[in-house]
């Protein structure tokens, strides 16, 4: 086979690899995303009914404690403290500072702030949970233990949580006109001079869709702030009495832009205030896991079941420990490490919730590098598979090789450069301001991948005829080569991404068992996945780029220039 027949060959064998990579990548793609959306907890319980009976609770007023939640839907802790009425009662309680769970999205946060449990037991991952919470919440408990409740916020609450239960509720669906809070205030103070409740949740949703649509940097953003602050002054001030506690937070804040579900700490660091019967003056920080366990001490009413954290003695006013929410906890953990796979006697006489803690977590770990034992296999192959491919161009040609990698070094800088400079993202959920803006995302991202690769293979074709003294066009026997090197430098990008997502796949896998993977490398993988994926589309463009570089490039035309110079001054010259 003739030199210009097998680079031909070549070519044509780099652009179905350079298409099956692209294909394996747009499958392995929506498959990690749908472990993420799909994940089912095997620590959680699909089967559980509603748990708690509105008819239990009595129906005789009392002067008993009560308990109002108020979750102040994307108020980020910045802009809470501008707030002039919540200012003021941060210094009648404890004013902490929350960190909320991955990922820092609504009804994962709403589901961890109710239950104490975080999305990888609760199983609520996303905005796109649909079915009922499969694990227990303290609108369940307070309704088991006979507590009058009333739930004020938007429908979804009666579909997660089956709020619609309670003695008394109010639901609206979400609106991104309307300003909600007022309305919902208003009817709180109304249910509760009705109906006396011991145990109150009031959701309030317009800092976060303000948010949403103008950016938590925004003029408009802090105006409504400002209007929540007056309500919620309304409401404390219509209920504030020695027998209410009042227990103010934020499911998550926002970036600047308006985005959340990251890992940033305008995202995952929010206000958490505790003030009024029972609670003591403090300041410090807290996981959001633990104001489930803390409500509960506060409300007199069990930890629920499937909660991971812990009741707050700096908080509680009684100085006195909570041992029933160590032993609790210790339930969960028993369960916890057996489903693992672990053994109930690692946990030996650790009792208190900080011992059994360090258990659990030791569980995790063994549990984790266990998996990754098992995935080194999986890693090496991958690996070895895409320096098995740059071996071979190598081997083919060093000259296309040494070109394909200076383009590979350009299309990372160009498409990183659009990412994190041009577009200012981050590896993070909140690089998209809402969920419908999702599929918009993706797309600018494959389409940048396909440019960048294509610039990339621009760049090859120019460093490509560098590499000989006196460079040959793309014609005659050379036509081959310059075709081929399209589709070598493509492969060799997809060849480098292939080795970061065997770097992903081997720490925390492509399926979901038992936790979720560390969501900013998750979504660096993503977009590894759909770069790889796009850059299939520019490989089928990548000959064209490469003959059109090499036809008109300067070093060619020059040299082609000295070889008619030289032919035409040997056919003049005299035998």
């Amino acid at each position: 086979m003739t030199w210009r027949r097998l680079a031909v060959v070549a070519g044509v064998l780099a652009i179905a690899a350079c298409l099956a990579v692209a294909f394996a990548a747009y499958r392995l793609a929506g498959y990690s995303w749908d472990q993420v959306v799909e994940y089912e907890s095997p620590f959680a319980d699909y089967s559980r009914p509603w748990s708690g009976d509105p008819a239990a609770a009595s129906s005789e007023a009392t002067a008993g404690p009560r308990l109002v939640l108020i979750i102040i839907d994307g108020l980020t802790l910045e802009a809470s403290r501008s707030m002039a009425g919540l200012d003021t009662l941060r210094g009648y309680g404890a004013d902490m500072l929350a960190t909320t769970p991955q990922p820092s999205l609504s009804y994962p946060t709403w589901t961890t702030i109710l239950s104490g449990a975080p999305p990888q037991i609760s199983g609520v991952t996303t905005n796109w949970f649909e079915d009922k919470v499969p694990v227990e919440t303290l609108i369940d408990v307070a309704l088991a233990e006979g507590k009058r409740t009333v739930v004020v916020g938007p429908d979804s609450f009666d579909e997660l949580y089956g709020a619609g239960r309670a003695e008394a509720s109010y639901f609206k669906p979400w609106s991104e006109t309307e300003y909600m809070s007022a309305d919902f205030v208003t009817q709180t103070i109304d249910l509760v001079t009705k109906h006396d409740p011991e145990f109150l949740v009031l959701h309030l949703p317009d800092a976060d869709e303000t948010a949403h649509q103008h950016g938590a940097a925004s003029e408009e953003y802090r105006n409504v702030v400002a209007r929540i602050d007056t309500d919620i002054a309304r409401l404390v001030t219509a209920m504030r009495d020695s027998r209410t506690t009042f227990v103010i937070t934020a499911d998550h804040g926002h970036i600047a832009a308006g985005g959340h579900g990251g890992w940033e700490n305008d995202v995952t660091q929010v206000p958490a205030l505790f003030f009024g019967n029972g609670v003591t003056l403090d300041v410090g920080d807290i996981e959001q896991v633990d104001i489930a366990p803390t409500t509960a001490a506060l409300l007199g009413v069990r930890v629920p079941s499937f909660s991971v954290g812990q009741a707050l003695e700096n908080v509680l006013a009684d100085d006195e420990p909570v041992p029933a929410t160590d032993a609790q906890y210790r339930r969960f953990a028993e369960r916890y490490i057996d489903i693992l796979g672990g053994e109930k006697s690692q946990l030996g006489g650790a009792r208190t919730h900080a011992e059994v803690r360090a258990v659990v977590e030791r569980a995790s770990a063994d549990r984790l590098a266990e998996d990754r034992s098992a995935r080194v296999p999986l890693g090496l192959a991958l690996t070895g598979s895409a320096l098995l491919a740059l071996g071979i161009l190598g081997a083919l040609s060093w000259r296309v090789l040494v070109s394909a990698l200076a383009g590979t070094a350009v299309y990372y800088a160009v498409y990183n450069t659009m990412y994190f400079v041009v577009h200012g993202h981050r590896w993070s959920l909140s690089a998209f301001n809402s969920e419908d803006l999702v599929q918009a995302f993706f797309n600018t991202r494959m389409l940048e991948a396909a440019v960048s690769g294509l610039l990339a293979v621009s760049v090859a074709a120019a460093v490509y005829p560098l590499l000989r003294r006196r460079p040959y066009g793309p014609k005659g026997s050379f036509i081959g080569g310059w075709l081929s090197l399209g589709p070598a430098t493509i492969l060799a990008i997809q060849a480098t991404i292939a080795i970061q997502v065997a770097w992903f796949l081997w720490r925390w896998g492509a399926e979901i068992t038992w936790r979720l993977p560390d969501l900013g490398w998750g979504f660096k993988y993503d977009l590894d996945l759909i770069q790889g994926t796009a850059l299939g589309a520019a490989a089928l463009l990548s000959p064209l780029v490469s003959y059109l570089v090499g036809r008109y490039h300067p070093r060619v035309r020059s040299a082609d220039a000295e070889r008619m110079a030289d032919d035409a001054s040997r056919a003049t010259s005299p035998e």
